[in-house]
């Protein structure tokens, strides 16, 4: 086994990955090894097919069990099965090692270990990334129920289940509650009961909101006070409302959709959370939106001020700023891989010095930036001043979320 030392050009010293020379996999750090944490990540994921069989059924009220999700064995393989249907992939179970060689080919996993959920686990891949700590959401299309009080019950009994794996190392590993956005009266109890058990910020999904009532609804008013009272994050992803089937690979629809989901349409969602005038009415609201990119932001903002100045007023709320002003207190954006995006990182013009927060977007793939970051990020940050850098990778995650941490180098 061998274990090098790399200096890179963005002025950190970072230990290599060890290699094992028999099976090529990436091995974990050693016991005693000191970690100089490079970052933190503002987007990383606990998917589904990672979630532990227990995580519902261990935690929901007994008269839900039957109906709410459980893993079974079926001929479709190892699944996720609610309300009398197969529904999704699982890992916990016979299918473990088929999903473990797809998704982490080069990395040693140990057996039976569900890697993007299990702290333990989750804990040795951060180091081998050298990532202090991570916002995790979850999957991206949540999921629904055709009965309403089971989907309630299975977002409480998962939201527990959230707060059980932050507790494990609350500074390091912040995983998200999920909001119940498709029913807004419910979202600001289970918010307030979130806070209660410690939570910094929440899941907002927009699609699914979208189902219950619009981003600018009057309907969401109470949960912004509640949110802005308790100084709870609202983080919203990109992707599409729960039960939303991926369009099939067949004459290019599944590409034109993934071409075009960082941005569409959660603009719209964007420009709906500013316009509402919400962040008038709650100047300490914060709103986050994860793995959107941010190439494209900038056009976004400059149309947004060209709307403000030359239509008419709202007729009910009338901004009091110009919209890049709530967008630069207000609102965050996480990218993973944007090389388009971080050449505009170094001209104040384009509005993204404070507004950009870097994630690796673990454990996906399409990000290319775990575990090692580095070729990703000393193509994208190598030009920037160093004190963006920091605040890029490091700085604005750790005040957003109230991680303490070590300070960086």
């Amino acid at each position: 086994m061998t274990m090098n030392i790399r200096t890179d050009t963005l002025g950190h010293t970072v230990k290599a990955k060890a290699v094992s020379p028999v099976s090529g996999k990436r091995k974990p750090p050693a016991p005693g090894t000191t970690t100089k944490y490079l970052t933190i990540s503002g987007d990383n994921h606990m998917d589904v097919v990672w979630y532990p069989k227990g995580i519902i059924q261990d935690r929901i009220e007994r008269k839900y069990r039957d109906a709410a999700p459980k893993v079974v064995e079926s001929d479709k393989g190892t699944m996720w099965s609610w309300e009398g249907s197969l529904r999704v992939p699982a890992a916990d179970g016979a299918d473990w090692a088929k999903h473990v060689g797809r998704q982490f080919t080069d990395i040693e996993v140990p057996e039976g270990k569900m890697p993007s959920t299990d702290p333990e686990v989750l804990l040795t891949h951060m180091d081998m990334g050298a990532i202090y700590a991570g916002v995790f959401y979850g999957n991206t299309r949540k999921w629904s129920f055709k009965d309403r009080d089971l989907e309630l019950a299975v977002y409480r009994a998962f939201n527990d289940w959230t707060r059980e794996v932050s507790n494990a190392s609350p500074d390091r590993i912040i995983v998200l509650p999920w909001l119940p956005t498709r029913y807004p009266d419910a979202c600001v109890a289970e918010l307030q009961r979130m806070v209660k058990a410690g939570a910094r910020a929440v899941e907002f999904s927009p699609a699914d909101a979208e189902t219950g009532a619009p981003i600018w609804s009057p309907v969401w008013e109470p949960l912004w006070a509640a949110a802005a009272e308790a100084g709870v994050v609202i983080c919203g992803h990109i992707g599409d409302a729960a039960g939303t089937p991926y369009p099939p690979n067949e004459y290019g629809q599944s590409l034109a959709h993934f071409s075009q989901v960082p941005f569409n349409p959660i603009g719209k969602r964007v420009a709906e959370f500013v316009f509402s005038g919400m962040f008038d009415r709650y100047p300490n609201l914060k709103v986050s939106i994860a793995e959107c990119r941010i190439g494209w932001l900038p056009f976004l903002f400059q149309w947004m001020d060209r709307s403000h100045r030359l239509r008419i007023s709202d007729s009910i709320y009338p901004l009091k700023e110009l919209p890049t002003h709530y967008i630069r207190n207000n609102m965050t954006f996480t990218f993973e891989e944007d090389y388009l995006g971080a050449k505009m990182l170094a001209d104040p013009e384009y509005g993204l010095q404070e507004v950009a927060i870097w994630g690796l977007d673990y454990p996906h793939e399409q990000g290319n930036t775990w575990p090692d970051c580095g070729p990703a990020m000393e193509r994208m940050f190598g030009h920037l001043d160093r004190d963006l850098f920091h605040e890029l990778v490091w700085g604005r995650t750790q005040k957003l979320f109230g991680i303490k941490g070590p300070q960086t180098a």
